[in-house]
């Protein structure tokens, strides 16, 4: 089985209000078609890309979007047609592909497209026959008609379709060409499948597989593009720990010791606050929590330093290609006050997690002696971190 991608970036993006086509505008240091070939050229399961553009800008297709960036996977533009179903219609009948090959298609005006998105596209039209990436609308939707609403639809059953959808190659042609033997619009390549009687998976897609049609678009997805995360993701974590407090244990709170009558009970040395952080660091990456890495049942972690743990866990996010964007952690605890120790603290984290202070914030508040924490009896401590995937990992 091969993997065929078409690239459909024939229309005139009157929306854009530019002297050139939108495709051909500047994102970053190349023009915005040239990212979204780059996305699917380096794609390992990828094996053929056409791009579909107006036969009179081929030449300047090939000139700015495709020779410069040197693709290994571009077999030829084709020409579009009047309408986005007749340029797609046009790539599939060039790219000769066999009715079992898979085939994507991908408005050439999405360049932020996460890359793991690729695969489950692949996969999942491997598997169903037919799907699309979508997500969940946000906003509440409604029905007007000659400026008045007529309905309000239920917004848990509406999703935003975008691309790649994904077909196998002999459906997704017989549906093209019998739309066009009844002269049937469809509003995007899924709907002529669901028109003939298919069925369609969907697949969670991300909000930041924007599709560049306006001025905003474009300025949202430089913001994108400036983000250090591209063309990876940012991720979000929490963390939240709680230990007793007891008699015969030092109370060591952000790798820093604190003089006190008592201190936490735990396995290792019971950091409250740095377990918070690894069990947030952990979350975002999806690793689960600090008991899973570093289970009490082990005696290798018996009264282990925290910091050490916080280390191995910062290793862990290297290695998967994330860098801490940043950190907000809250101790919560009636007693012993935490404000001198706060500076300290911040360094020794930033020290672990390999990063500069301003990046660390950590804060110290009462319960005013409710619950637990407040008749002190116990601490807790809650953490949240900003992961951001670092260039050329993907």
């Amino acid at each position: 089985m091969s993997v065929f991608v078409l690239l459909p970036a024939a229309g005139m993006g009157k929306r854009m209000g530019a002297s050139v086509n939108k495709q051909y505008l500047p994102l970053g240091e190349r023009p915005v078609l040239s990212h979204t070939i780059a996305l699917f050229d380096r794609h390992p399961r990828v094996d053929h890309i056409f791009v579909i553009c107006p036969q009179a800008e081929m030449p300047l297709c090939q000139q700015q979007v495709i020779d410069p960036y040197g693709f290994s996977k571009v077999r030829g533009l084709v020409p579009g047609g009047a309408e986005r179903q007749d340029s797609v219609r046009n790539g599939l009948l060039a790219c000769g592909a066999a009715p079992d090959d898979v085939v994507l298609i991908h408005d050439g005006a999405r360049p932020l497209l996460p890359f793991e998105l690729i695969d489950a596209a692949i996969e999942k039209a491997e598997k169903s026959g037919a799907a699309i990436v979508g997500v969940p609308v946000k906003d509440t939707i409604k029905l007007v008609r000659d400026g008045m609403i007529e309905a309000t639809p239920d917004r848990r059953h509406l999703w935003q379709a975008q691309t790649p959808q994904g077909f196998r190659f002999g459906a997704i042609l017989d549906a093209h060409r019998l739309a066009q033997q009844q002269n049937y619009q469809g509003t995007d390549d899924a709907s002529l499948i669901e028109w003939t009687g298919g069925r369609v998976a969907v697949i969670p897609g991300s909000y930041r597989n924007i599709k560049i049609t306006t001025p905003e678009d474009l300025l949202l997805a430089r913001a994108f593009l400036d983000n250090p995360g591209y063309p990876g993701m940012m991720r979000i974590g929490h963390g939240y720990d709680v230990h007793q407090l007891v008699a015969e244990r030092k109370l060591i709170l952000g790798g820093v010791e604190i003089a006190y009558h008592l201190g936490l009970l735990g396995h290792s040395d019971a950091d409250v606050l740095l377990h918070a952080i690894c069990d947030a660091i952990l979350g975002a990456l999806g690793e689960g929590d600090i008991g899973k890495h570093f289970p009490d049942t082990d005696p290798a972690y018996r009264g282990i330093s925290s910091i050490k743990l916080l280390r191995e866990v910062m290793r862990l996010t290297r290695d998967k290609g994330y860098a801490l964007g940043n950190l907000d952690a809250t101790i919560i605890a009636q007693r012993p006050k935490l404000a001198p120790f706060i500076a300290r603290m911040r360094e020794r984290i930033a020290d672990a997690c390999g990063t500069d202070c301003d990046r660390i914030n950590v804060k110290a508040t009462t319960t005013e002696q409710l619950g637990f924490e407040g008749r002190g009896e116990g601490i807790s401590s809650h953490a949240v971190v900003v992961l951001s995937k670092v260039a050329g990992n993907h």
